[in-house]
């Protein structure tokens, strides 16, 4: 799959937020046929809610452009937005929120990365470009980054990443 450019992959995530939006958009229309069909004026609450659950869908799908840093060594980049929670035997764990952006960006070369979620959708496995969007999470998150032994671990715990731009670890 390495051979998407970014606009396929954000004609992706589009597909991915419009499935999402669906519902929300049928609870506008449905309350809004009710209230002119049978003058119903209580429909409209159902209008406001359908809205907020739509502006809640746009904030969960939102990517945000990355600026990775230019390093003469070689450099493991975070691969999700967060807070830092853990920093243990080689093991940095950060914790996505539900309304920070949703790309998940390739970390770096011999480093594994785990995502626990229940909407990851991965659009390349591997690439060679640190930074590099390569699928999107759209619910709250724990990220597991197992940095190997011979680098050098650049954050504390409490520390808040951006994907593809915050150093995780420095060679």
């Amino acid at each position: 799959m390495s051979n998407y450019t970014p606009v396929e992959y954000l004609s992706k995530i589009q597909k991915l937020k419009y499935k999402s939006a669906i519902f929300p958009i049928l609870l506008v229309f449905f309350s809004f046929g009710i209230n002119m069909i049978f003058e119903i004026d209580q429909a409209k609450y159902f209008s406001i809610i359908g809205l907020l659950w739509y502006i809640l869908i746009i904030m969960k799908f939102r990517v945000s452009k990355s600026y990775p840093p230019e390093n003469k060594n070689e450099i493991i980049l975070s691969p999700i937005y967060g807070k830092v929670t853990k920093i243990e035997d080689r093991f940095i764990t950060i914790k996505k929120g539900i309304f920070q952006s949703a790309d998940i960006r390739y970390a770096g070369q011999n480093i594994e990365v785990r995502i626990k979620s229940n909407r990851v959708s991965y659009f390349e496995n591997q690439t060679a470009l640190a930074g590099k969007l390569i699928g999107v999470v759209s619910s709250s998150a724990i990220c597991i980054c197992k940095i190997p032994k011979d680098w050098k671990i650049d954050i504390i715990s409490g520390d808040k990443v951006i994907a593809g731009e915050t150093i995780l670890a420095v060679k």
